[in-house]
């Protein structure tokens, strides 16, 4: 998909949410379009306004947050791990081989590491002998229960939200492939993702670093701001949010005075049905 549809898929998931939150209909135009005089120069990319009022109008900017790309070390980490606990669970009696499929990014080291195969094991010496060939559940509520850092994920729904609050456990499912054997591997393809937090540290920075003493998004939407837009948005267009907190996390503490003319900003997920989330200001 090249830029321009990406931009235009992404800012129209984004007014499809936005639209709910603010009651009206959003029509949109490229910049240059709602301002021929743009043409050719350096502009922002999207002029948005309720159908009943195109005089007050918003300045949208997307920057695309590129995919993750796989890291070694947390295949590695995976792979390492089910052969310790194929080895562990040798001594337990379990019979049968598992298929743990694309878990969570995820890395654990000495004591915590422990922890975690000692959880892992209890949760399936208690479900593998009602499992039949080619089931599949999902053992992160259990394992969450004996194991406080399984990792959690923002959770909406009412009845998830009513179970577990404002996060779930991150889902940790497995498949019993055969009744006979002792062993627990990984699904390694698709790739897994890898060290998430330098990897969004890493698209985080290239999207706000500097160039030429500016911003290039704050500089883009500055000029929105003297064409008259009454508010400037940026959207971060991403495949998925890994790592949500993290960025909200890296706005706060970014600092303020170099994005004086963005708004707001909000991160559009393009691989789930166009899932918006407020990330500045808080």
């Amino acid at each position: 998909m090249d830029k321009e549809n990406k931009e235009e898929i992404c800012v129209q998931s984004f007014l499809n949410w936005y639209k709910e939150q603010h009651k009206g209909n959003y029509i949109h135009q490229r910049a240059d379009t709602h301002f021929p005089d743009l043409k050719g120069d350096l502009n922002w990319d999207f002029v948005a306004y309720k159908r009943d009022n195109p005089k007050e109008w918003i300045g949208i900017e997307v920057k695309e947050l590129l995919r993750l790309k796989e890291i070694p070390i947390q295949l590695e980490f995976w792979q390492r791990l089910c052969s310790e606990l194929t080895k562990d669970l040798k001594g337990t009696g379990i019979q049968g081989e598992f298929l743990i499929i694309l878990p969570p990014p995820f890395n654990l080291r000495s004591k915590k590491r422990s922890e975690f195969k000692e959880a892992f094991i209890a949760v399936l010496c208690e479900k593998a002998p009602n499992m039949k060939i080619n089931q599949i559940i999902d053992i992160s509520p259990n394992i969450a229960a004996r194991f406080a850092n399984w990792p959690r994920e923002k959770s909406d729904a009412f009845d998830e939200y009513d179970k577990w609050g404002t996060s779930r456990p991150s889902k940790l499912q497995i498949e019993k492939i055969s009744d006979s054997g002792c062993k627990v591997s990984v699904v390694t393809s698709p790739l897994i993702t890898g060290d998430v937090v330098e990897e969004h540290k890493e698209i985080f920075n290239e999207v706000f670093k500097l160039k030429n003493d500016a911003i290039p998004a704050n500089t883009q939407l500055k000029l929105a701001k003297e064409k008259g837009a009454t508010k400037t948005i940026l959207l971060l267009c991403c495949n998925a949010f890994v790592e949500e907190t993290l960025i909200k996390n890296e706005l706060q503490i970014f600092d303020r005075h170099l994005i004086p003319d963005i708004d707001c900003i909000y991160l559009v997920d393009m691989g789930s049905e166009g899932e918006v989330v407020k990330t500045y200001p808080n």
